[in-house]
């Protein structure tokens, strides 16, 4: 068990850095394809022979960057050395990052002088778009029953709780930090599920009501609606990951001490699994639905450049989107597949605010750590 514990985090950082290694290899190609690395170019730069030895530089770079974060994650493992165990895996982390902003920003500055003015001429529907959340409200009632009927299950082993239990354990699998058996001390972590679950909820309903569309008419409109939906139901499906976890977590007062840290294997393997999942998905579906069947030929027909229509001075490095006067919250990533934030927007600010706010009163409520 102690050896499993040591190795965790390592172990679980060194699949992550393999995803994103996929993820980040793939991405330039993943976008529109009248966007590259974060800038307006035509459609057909990016397949000219200049645009494929960007490429192939960027991914060079991001491959070395990638590996010797690896290296660096998995050296406790190699060694037998756990002391620095978390610094080095925070270390590999880091060092990907900064690789793959380095290749990013060094491509795009090869970009820009072929950069073009993007059509700043948007479409809207003359409908109201439907904010419905994918599968609608009654799928939003599981990840909160679960977590109350976590909840539920500790109140009736009530007396099984020790008055003092373990929710943290060092290096060596041993517990160092404790919680009473109160109000906060139990239930807390389901509060906090219960939070968080409630904010992804929001947060799915409010990309779907105020993000907003690059086309909306014809084959590439109904393609982006697939890919917002997609987007939609990954937030959603999130939900229930994170009432599983904390779910998992709210057991822990009903663990025995003396039988050492619980698994977490199951749990994340659930997680990664969810994380590899979402990649498929985000690859197979390409930035705004672009790669999907039919896509090619749609873009092919265009004369001119679309972008995402939105200027690229309102653009922070290809990947801060700042625009006081764009009323939409969310816009769509210029590098990578997903949304970002309008930062130039208020209600960006005040979410940001609430979001902070709730983070402190969630650590408020956290259970009291103490030696028994």
């Amino acid at each position: 068990m102690a050896t499993e514990w040591f190795l965790m985090p390592n172990l679980i950082m060194a699949f992550v850095i393999v995803v994103c290694l996929a993820l980040f290899y793939l991405m330039p190609r993943m976008t529109r394809p009248d966007v590259y690395f974060a800038v307006t170019v035509p459609s057909e730069f990016r397949d000219s022979e200049e645009g494929w030895s960007i490429l192939k530089r960027y991914r060079v770079e991001v491959a070395i960057g990638s590996v010797l974060a690896l290296l660096i994650v998995l050296a406790p493992a190699r060694t037998g050395d756990f002391g620095y165990g978390l610094f080095l895996t925070l270390g590999g982390f880091f060092l990907q990052g900064a690789g793959v902003f380095f290749a990013y920003y060094r491509a795009r500055r090869q970009v820009l002088p072929h950069a073009v003015a993007p059509v700043t001429v948007r479409e809207a529907a003359l409908q109201p778009r439907p904010a419905r959340l994918p599968g609608g409200w009654l799928l939003q009632f599981p990840p909160f029953a679960v977590l109350a009927g976590t909840g539920i299950w500790l109140d009736t082993h009530w007396d099984e709780i020790p008055a003092t239990f373990p929710i943290h354990w060092g290096a060596h699998g041993q517990p160092n930090n404790w919680s009473a058996r109160t109000f906060t001390g139990v239930y807390g972590s389901l509060l906090m599920g219960v939070v968080m679950c409630a904010f992804m909820g929001f947060l799915a309903y409010a990309f779907l009501r105020w993000s907003r569309p690059v086309q909306a008419a014809g084959p590439q409109g109904e393609r982006e609606r697939r890919f917002r939906r997609m987007v939609g139901s990954i937030l959603v499906g999130t939900q229930y990951l994170l009432a599983l976890q904390f779910a998992w977590i709210g057991l822990t007062p009903l663990s025995r001490p003396q039988a050492g840290p619980p698994s977490v294997v199951p749990i994340l393997v659930i997680a990664l699994g969810f994380v590899v999942v979402v990649s498929v998905l985000m690859m197979h579906y390409g930035q705004g639905g672009t790669r999907l069947p039919g896509a090619a030929a749609s873009a092919a027909g265009g004369r001119a450049p679309v972008g995402d229509r939105t200027p690229d001075k309102y653009w922070k490095l290809g990947l801060f989107y700042v625009n006081r006067d764009d009323p939409a919250l969310f816009i769509e990533k210029r590098f990578g597949v997903g949304y970002t934030l309008n930062f130039g927007h208020l209600g960006v600010w005040i979410g940001l605010a609430v979001l902070v706010a709730v983070t402190v009163a969630i650590a408020l409520l956290a259970p009291s750590q103490h030696h028994p």
